[in-house]
């Protein structure tokens, strides 16, 4: 065998692995013919023969054990090494459900081969069964919470809790967030950073996300009545995946149609990342959306990297700062400058500005006097149930 530049060049009839061999990587073939064969009984046996373009050596590549089969060109073959080393950080990566499920069948497959640890060392055996209970508590965890999301939307166990929206002149109430809860029948109320990352990830947030709009419409009539405001709304919260559904603007359309819900005063918030991860996209629906009369609000605005290009591109109505400038902006003039001028960014672009995290009376004023339209916070009050608003 001879190695040039990378590329490893085998005779005919040369071994390129033997079964039992310890498995640091695959091969892409880039020339030749290979013949991989196991033994059976004691009696060698061809299973397949591979050529230009394939790869083999892949089960070694992904959990790093011995050798399922021997692979022997049986042309003049040219091979691509492709380490482990160069999927590591990949293998890594990837969501631990998917790498369980993936070492499962690995290991079954070892299992029925008769290699599954063979030649393994006591300490790297190990290292081994500690990763993947590790790796396998971490994948029934999401895999168990992804089953209770299933049952939570059919048992109604999700719950809204609203958060007042005040104007910062009168401290009087102009609208409200909606913010999802989950009343799970063993853990309790758990709040959404507890469970809306997985149901991003699994595309449940698309459920979740129109039940969400759906009971905030439903309940908006009761809310308004609190309100004291020429126009009073409410807020919902879309995520990416929403976006990207094929029937989320008909979706829209027969929700607010349905509970007779006056479009301009449902406002629709979203995250800079609703609009990075498909920017064109993002802007036609967007566009839809407020053709049906709804506003849209950026939250969390200036923890984004393109925040300027999305106050200029997109139909924005309403700024959100985030609480973290806002909470700061007493003792930080960094801080502060920082929320002065998004309020005056958001004002020349005609919008609206809701500072987020107000939770001291000086915080209200200063805001008050850099020119800010609405407070959110605990000193307006903390979410709560639609059965404990007072109207």
């Amino acid at each position: 065998m001879l190695n040039n530049l990378n590329r490893e060049i085998y005779d005919v009839g040369e071994i390129i692995f033997k079964e039992g061999d310890d498995g640091d990587g695959a091969f892409l073939i880039e020339e030749g013919l290979i013949e991989i064969s196991v033994m059976i009984n004691g009696v060698e046996q061809q299973i397949n023969k591979i050529g230009k373009g394939e790869l083999f050596g892949e089960v070694a590549l992904i959990d790093h054990q011995p050798r399922t089969a021997t692979a022997k060109a049986i042309e003049k073959t040219v091979l691509v090494a492709i380490q482990r080393t160069l999927v590591n950080e990949l293998l890594e990566k990837t969501d631990p459900i998917v790498r369980h499920l993936l070492l499962v069948i690995l290991d079954r497959f070892r299992t029925k081969q008769g290699h599954l640890q063979q030649s393994l060392t006591a300490p790297r055996l190990a290292e081994i069964t500690s990763k993947r209970n590790s790796l396998r508590g971490e994948a029934t965890h999401k895999l168990t919470l992804a089953n209770d999301i299933s049952r939570a939307l059919v048992k109604d166990e999700f719950e809204l809790f609203y958060q007042p929206i005040c104007a910062l002149d009168s401290c009087q109430i102009a609208g409200y967030e909606a913010l999802i809860r989950w009343r799970h029948p063993i853990q309790g109320l758990m709040p959404p950073l507890d469970f809306l990352w997985l149901a991003e990830q699994t595309g449940q947030i698309r459920e979740v996300g129109l039940w969400t709009l759906e009971r905030a419409c439903r309940d908006w009539p009761v809310l308004k009545k609190t309100t004291k405001s020429d126009l009073p709304f409410v807020s919902v919260n879309m995520s990416p995946s929403q976006l990207i559904g094929e029937s989320f603007i008909e979706d829209v359309k027969s929700i607010i149609a349905f509970y007779k819900m006056p479009p301009i005063e449902l406002k629709l918030e979203l995250t800079e990342t609703v609009i990075i991860n498909n920017p064109d996209l993002a802007l036609q629906l967007l566009m839809q959306l407020t053709e049906l009369g709804s506003t849209l609000a950026i939250d969390d605005f200036g923890t984004g990297y393109s925040s300027l290009e999305t106050l200029d591109r997109y139909p924005i109505g309403t700024l959100k700062v985030d609480r973290y400038f806002t909470s700061s902006m007493l003792a930080s003039p960094q801080s502060r400058e920082i929320v002065n001028s998004s309020i005056h960014l958001a004002h020349s672009l005609g919008m609206d500005v809701v500072a987020e995290g107000v939770e001291t009376e000086d915080v209200r004023r200063k805001l008050l006097e850099l020119g800010c339209n609405y407070g959110q916070g605990w000193l307006f009050g903390r979410p709560a149930e639609l059965t404990n608003i007072k109207t």
